[in-house]
């Protein structure tokens, strides 16, 4: 396991230096932005909201994308089924994680999902997708500060 210090609470690092560590855990990430750019605001919310790429985390990434950010339920789907890419994507991850382990992974993270829920009720505001130069440059505390997020991992 590789160490991502944004997974801490109090990281000092900028979300634009914590989204570099993430693109180094795998290449194709950073390829998957390219292919299909709804990856992009995905894998920041990643690094945001302290996430790893287990099964685990992502179910708990979709949550946040769709619940703490002004993405919401529906474009967040509709983004992410509109585009073939994506769905090449995703299903080739599933299918690399394998489908039983997938589902289960999904279920063992229901109690920290139902925290997330509580949690994106509680902050100050929502998450805009596609920030800007001064949120990347913004170190990862300040944001979980500015916006009272709090990473549950």
């Amino acid at each position: 396991k590789m160490n991502l210090p944004y997974l801490k609470q109090e990281c000092e690092l900028t979300l634009s230096q914590g989204l570099e560590i993430h693109y180094g855990v795998n290449p194709t990430f950073r390829e998957n932005t390219r292919k299909a750019p709804v990856f992009y605001n995905h894998d920041l919310a990643h690094v945001l909201f302290g996430l790893n790429t287990t099964i685990e985390h992502e179910a708990i990434v979709d949550f946040r994308c769709m619940c703490s950010t002004n993405w919401g339920i529906k474009k967040y789907t509709v983004d992410y089924f509109r585009d073939p890419e994506s769905i090449k994507i995703i299903k080739s991850i599933i299918k690399e994680a394998g489908y039983i382990k997938s589902i289960f992974g999904g279920f063992k993270s229901t109690f920290k999902i139902i925290k997330v829920l509580f949690d994106s009720n509680k902050m100050s505001k929502k998450w805009k997708i596609n920030p800007d130069e001064r949120l990347l440059n913004a170190r990862l505390s300040d944001l979980r500060k500015e916006y009272n997020i709090t990473v549950i991992n």
